[in-house]
């Protein structure tokens, strides 16, 4: 039963990103904490903009709760992997029951150390629906200093080839 219920989160993410144009990328291989990659697109043109992601499905994800969020816990392992990682990287639990997709950013705000390990509270109106593409978008881009950055290298580098 766990197989179908792990499937039925993954398939009900792919579906998500699908509907949007995005495109959802399963990890096939063995992963150590990354279930898939979903690259953004404009337009249905791909942008090279990429978000990790770590599903969970399954009611024993929702058994731990406060009034406005669902916690999951887990190890230091997959804290440190996460907070390493290149891309920026997102939980997201399945509700089987409900059939809802509950996302977080896992980032140095939202990842708790409990002394045991570690908690992420995924907030109960953060579910994966249209609203959740432009704040997802925005995961991806860098501080607005580093934007600025890049712009004033590239007006250079234009610069410099029309010389």
């Amino acid at each position: 039963m766990k197989a179908q219920t792990e499937r039925l989160g993954v398939s009900k993410l792919d579906q998500y990103f699908s509907s949007y144009g995005w495109l959802f990328r399963e990890q096939m291989i063995h992963d150590y904490g990354i279930d898939a990659h979903v690259e953004i697109t404009n337009e249905n043109y791909p942008t090279g903009e990429l978000i990790a992601i770590q599903i969970k499905s399954g009611m024993s994800f929702f058994s731990e709760e406060n009034s406005h969020s669902y916690i999951f816990r887990t190890k230091d392992k997959h804290i440190e992997y996460w907070s390493n990682h290149t891309l920026p990287v997102i939980l997201v639990l399945y509700n089987p029951d409900e059939d809802t997709l509950y996302w977080q950013v896992v980032n140095e705000n939202n990842v708790v150390s409990t002394g045991k390990g570690w908690k992420i509270e995924v907030p109960k109106d953060q579910k994966l629906e249209e609203g959740s593409l432009a704040a997802l978008r925005r995961l991806t881009q860098p501080e607005p200093y580093i934007q600025k950055l890049n712009k004033l290298k590239l007006v250079e580098l234009l610069d410099g080839e029309n010389q």
